[in-house]
């Protein structure tokens, strides 16, 4: 986990083209995969403040980027062009209340009124004593001290010797309530047989913070040998749950089989993501030769959770026969379906090593989409060490790849690139 401790103030710079910034192996200009040259400089913006953890688009298509999981962490905005948001928290950067040094990457959601929630995990300052942490600010930036305690709220599962939990998905209920999802994992009980063992982890708060107490148990539940990185809602407001796939009544009772449903809302920012039929896809690093070669798939399942479709593996530069290191990072689905992965492209030689950022677009059928990118993969060099972390799609259609870019001196920048549809 990224520990690096972003200024609470910092400058932004804008890079294009003349910089060395260009989509590799991407399309033309216009076409889908093209960088968008209404976005910053050349479809990029970077900005040294840190490395970002998640992301979120307000419903006036500013983007929310929380930068972070330690001390200091916070929130930056830009404006739908690229520009930095001056206005936004004091001076551009809205500082988080102090949670402890989480190991978990927080997420992001959005209520109806704009404003921000983060889920994530809270600990003691030295990073002991965990549990799960929902942190609200308004719109503007400033911290919602109206909600749960001076604008944090939290709640700690069961501890088994060494517990260590935390939020890996939240999502606004229609009704404004709070669902957090994520991992509680146990250590070996002092004096028992059991042995360690990962809980898949759901929370439920109130508009105002409190736990919901008519959610579970105490507002709690959990699921032996599960995680939960992805959440759906149902019409009835039944839950779901990816990558272990789960589905649980509007109170918190799991349910004995998953009936299949369309999905009306769901989380973003995991490599598991929802379609509105209820369908779900997931991408994946997988080895290729050893630890050596990495290679991205992308799968597709049915609404009741049998394989639809797979994509060969694929790195994102096209090559083939080549010994490259590729990560799946997260996967987004667009309107019609299509599914979309960003990581990393890494190639090394006996003196070099580079890193650039990749996307792919894969079809239903899980071939990848010819008509993008330099036939349905694309990379983007920024400063040559670089790998995208988050992805958004825009209501408009267009693809934000959002991650870091490493400097000569090892200083990781904030970096947004932004591709036609």
């Amino acid at each position: 986990m990224n520990k690096r401790i972003p200024a609470a103030v910092a400058g932004i710079l804008v890079l294009g083209a003349a910089l060395g910034l260009g989509a590799g192996t991407a399309s033309a200009a216009g076409t889908a995969g093209a960088l968008d040259g209404t976005f910053g400089h050349g479809g990029i913006v970077s900005a040294d403040v840190g490395s970002p953890s998640a992301a979120a688009l307000q419903s006036n298509g500013d983007i929310v980027v929380a930068m972070g999981t330690s001390p200091g962490s916070g929130l930056v905005r830009f404006l739908p062009n690229g520009a930095r948001d001056t206005s936004f928290g004091a001076g551009g950067f809205a500082a988080l209340p102090d949670t402890g040094i989480s190991s978990f990457a927080p997420r992001l959601a959005v209520q109806s009124d704009d404003k921000i929630v983060l889920a994530g995990e809270a600990t003691s300052p030295n990073g002991t004593n965990s549990s799960f942490v929902v942190v609200r600010l308004n719109a503007n930036g400033t911290v919602d001290t109206g909600f749960g305690s001076g604008g944090v709220a939290t709640t700690t599962f069961p501890v088994f010797n060494a517990s260590v939990q935390g939020a890996q998905a939240v999502l606004i209920q229609p009704d404004g309530k709070i669902l957090a999802g994520g991992e509680n994992i146990t250590g070996n009980p002092s004096g028992t047989t059991r042995a360690p063992e990962d809980f898949g982890a759901l929370a439920r708060f109130n508009a105002n913070g409190s736990i919901d107490t008519s959610f579970g148990t105490g507002g709690q539940v959990q699921v032996g040998n599960s995680d939960f990185t992805a959440l759906g809602l149902d019409a009835n407001g039944d839950i779901f749950t990816l990558p272990s796939r789960v589905e649980f009544s509007p109170t918190g009772h799991q349910d004995a089989t998953v009936t299949p449903a369309a999905i009306t809302s769901a989380s973003h920012g995991s490599t598991s993501a929802f379609l509105p039929s209820g369908a779900f896809v997931t991408a994946s690093t997988v080895t290729i030769i050893r630890r050596t070669d990495l290679d991205v798939q992308v799968q597709r399942f049915n609404a009741d959770g049998t394989s639809a479709s797979a994509s060969t593996a694929f790195d994102y530069a096209g090559t083939s026969g080549l010994v490259t290191r590729d990560t799946g990072a997260a996967v987004a689905v667009q309107a019609n379906g299509q599914a979309v992965t960003a990581g990393s492209h890494a190639e090394s030689t006996q003196t070099t090593q580079t890193s650039v950022f990749g996307l792919a677009r894969i079809n239903a059928d899980g071939s990848l989409d010819a008509g993008f990118g330099n036939g349905g993969v694309l990379t983007t060099r920024i400063q040559g060490n670089d790998t995208a972390l988050v992805l958004l799609i825009q209501p408009d259609g267009k693809i934000l790849a959002i991650g870091e870019s490493q400097n000569a001196a090892g200083v990781s920048d904030l970096t947004l690139a932004r591709y036609l549809s």
